[in-house]
């Protein structure tokens, strides 16, 4: 085979390989909570703060189902006050889509850093932390349309100061999150 041969192969694949992938962009609105709605019976381990947060992301989606994109989000308290919460992550996507249709299933993960500033949990160095954001998440969705997918999801959440002070002691919030997210693209 010659280069010339080997390039139109691989530029072909490449080709393909973009031309079968899904992906999708869009907002999403969520909030902490103290136990999921569907198990009120059974308590989930959280110091839930009632924060929601709310943002826009995008992705891809492989031919195997491997998901991968990024996010941004603001979080706050909704009875904000001068001891409230406020902050802002962004970060990376990943996760594995189980099931595309006739009803969407995948279970992503999102991490990020970002910041976060409060009143009730002042250091010596103030009230604000450089922290990091994790979520884990079942994500349901009914694809509309070709290009547009409502996603409702439950998943828990951990955000844990990391400067100033020892990771995770100043600031540490784990707690169950439910929300929705609005979906376009080539879904």
């Amino acid at each position: 085979m010659t280069k010339k041969a080997i390039l139109i192969l691989l530029f072909s694949i490449t080709l393909l390989s973009v031309v079968s992938a899904d992906g999708a962009g869009g907002m999403f609105f969520s909030y902490q909570t103290s136990q999921y709605p569907f198990l009120e019976n059974h308590p989930v381990l959280n110091n839930s703060l009632g924060l929601i947060y709310y943002g826009g992301y995008g992705y891809g989606v492989d031919r195997r189902g491997n998901i991968s994109g990024g996010f941004g989000l603001a979080i706050h308290d909704p009875e904000f006050k001068e001891g409230g919460v406020v902050g802002g992550f962004g970060g990376v996507i990943s996760g594995y889509r189980i099931l595309k249709r006739p009803v969407s299933l995948s279970i992503v993960s999102w991490t990020g850093f970002g910041g976060i500033a409060t009143g009730d949990y002042e250091t010596e160095a103030g009230n604000g932390f450089f922290s990091l954001f994790f979520e884990l998440a079942v994500e349901a969705g009914i694809p509309i349309t070709s290009w547009f997918m409502p996603v409702v999801y439950a998943g828990y959440q951990v955000i844990g100061n990391m400067i100033p002070g020892e990771f995770f002691s100043h600031f540490f919030s784990y707690t169950p999150v439910i929300g929705i997210r609005l979906c376009w693209g080539a879904l």
